[in-house]
């Protein structure tokens, strides 16, 4: 990324003051939870996710179920309010779809064993998925060096001058990754949803993000 240097000073400028505040934990989830729930984070904030999480478990039984329910039925329980619900659910049926026909199941414990490079390119080979919710499964459950960005994340740290305007969401991420040390990605994560979270127009309240071309 172009002027590294001053990128890095506000970058630490920013993680200093984002480290004054306590912030909520992370949900304990497994891999295909995570999936779920990244999927339902994606360019929406936390407390939207957390909502929606709830109304699909109280009409999915399962998993599998979740995979085998039409995109427009899991659309319809996100809400037509919810940002660009039928992408997401699309999206997050044809991961769910690949990994049972890899897996023989929805489950990814054929990962635990694997390196995290590996883990990584797994995730990002699944069709249907998108780098932030990849590197949300990564950190959170196998223990990778990877700094969520999504496009609402990318557009805030643009506004705020940490990262340059024209950065892709894949570049702030690589930016973040040699910045923040392996130890303390997670950290750095949460404190950046809630970061985002705060800030008016988060997670598509006021704003739609260009839509990423499904593979």
């Amino acid at each position: 990324m172009k002027n590294a240097t001053q990128h890095n000073k506000h970058l630490n400028a920013l993680i200093k003051q984002l480290r004054r505040h306590d912030g909520k934990p992370l949900p304990t989830l497994d891999p295909i939870g995570r999936i779920i729930h990244g999927f339902l984070e994606w360019n929406a904030s936390r407390k939207a996710a957390e909502a929606a999480a709830g109304r699909l478990a109280t009409v999915m039984v399962d998993h599998n179920e979740l995979r085998v329910s039409h995109p427009s039925e899991v659309a319809a329980v996100l809400g037509e309010r919810y940002p660009r619900a039928t992408e997401r659910a699309a999206r997050l049926h044809d991961v769910l779809q690949a990994i049972f026909e890899r897996e023989h199941g929805v489950s990814l414990a054929a990962l635990e064993k694997k390196a995290k490079k590996d883990v990584q390119k797994y995730l990002l080979s699944l069709p249907g998925m998108v780098p932030y919710v990849a590197a949300q499964v990564l950190l959170l459950n196998f223990g990778g060096h990877a700094i969520p960005v999504d496009d609402v994340t990318a557009d805030l740290l643009k506004a705020q001058g940490v990262v340059e305007p024209q950065a892709t969401v894949e570049e702030i991420a690589g930016f973040l990754e040699r910045h923040v040390k392996a130890e303390d990605a997670m950290d750095t994560h949460r404190r950046l949803r809630e970061w985002v979270d705060g800030h008016e127009g988060a997670g598509g309240k006021s704003r739609k993000p260009k839509a990423e071309n499904r593979k």
